[in-house]
């Protein structure tokens, strides 16, 4: 995976993470057959979803800018 910096301000990482919450849920509750396969896919996309959170809660933060 390639290095992404990113700089955002405090709501948009908020907002962010909030969203990957709402993913993480979607992941959970989607009704399939229990199989190996299946059970292995959404391990994936957990992992997936933690490394985004990851870099999100490594994000550098930076100031909103105050319109005059």
């Amino acid at each position: 995976m390639s290095e992404l910096t990113l700089q955002l301000t405090r709501k948009q990482q908020e907002l962010l993470l909030r969203g990957l919450r709402y993913v993480r849920s979607s992941v959970a509750l989607d009704p399939q057959d229990w199989t190996e396969q299946v059970e292995m896919e959404r391990r994936q996309r957990y992992d997936e979803i933690g490394a985004l959170e990851e870099m999100l809660n490594g994000a550098k933060i930076v100031e909103a800018s105050v319109a005059s």
